[in-house]
């Protein structure tokens, strides 16, 4: 389980194929409050994954390819950042909302704009399916992010990036067209079949 408060920003050093899933090596800053073990779950752009084969300040994650099916890690090239956060401790702070790094779909950034000190985005849906779940005031993960949506309409919704997080996460990086991954809140989910099955 995660939070979606991003904790670094890595970059891929090299990917290798096989056979259709890919293990992909990344590098981060050096950084003595950040480490990773061997088995560690890490969320990379919003995707729960296991790390491997740790030197120094890189590691190593495998993608299946259900996972390069239902996310945009199939973008991934050498140099590329992600989003970096790694599990959640029951020590820790629940400073965003309950993230379980299992993409849902895709979505397409449609405008980006400058509003006041903070930026405004505004996300299209792979599958209008999911645009039910998407609630004005409700909880969103992008590209692994915690997020408050700020206005839905079909199967577009919009948030607001404060400084913060525009400077400490990929999002920095965004420009119409660019495709994300995303996460509903599991709480909808769950509620959903609960109803669905009385």
């Amino acid at each position: 389980m995660f939070t979606g408060l991003i904790q670094k920003i890595a970059k891929v050093k090299s990917i290798n194929s096989n056979h259709g899933d890919i293990e992909c090596v990344f590098s981060y800053d050096n950084d003595t409050s950040f480490y990773i073990n061997d088995g560690d779950s890490l969320s990379i752009n919003g995707v729960c994954l296991t790390a491997h084969s740790i030197v120094n300040n890189s590691f190593s994650v495998d993608i299946s390819n259900e996972t390069l099916d239902v996310s945009t890690l199939t973008q991934l090239n050498t140099n590329y950042s992600v989003n970096l956060e790694s599990a959640l401790s029951l020590s820790d702070k629940l400073g965003g909302h309950i993230v379980s790094g299992h993409v849902d779909c895709t979505a397409q950034v449609v405008d980006l704009y400058e509003d006041s000190r903070s930026y405004r985005i505004c996300f299209k849906l792979s599958s209008s399916y999911y645009s039910k779940y998407i609630v004005k005031k409700g909880s969103v993960c992008v590209d692994g992010v915690s997020l408050t949506v700020n206005k839905d309409v079909d199967d577009t919704f919009e948030v607001n990036i404060i400084p913060y997080t525009w400077e400490n996460t990929i999002m920095k990086y965004y420009k119409v067209g660019t495709m994300v991954n995303i996460e509903i809140d599991r709480i909808a989910l769950h509620v959903e079949k609960l109803l669905n099955n009385k």
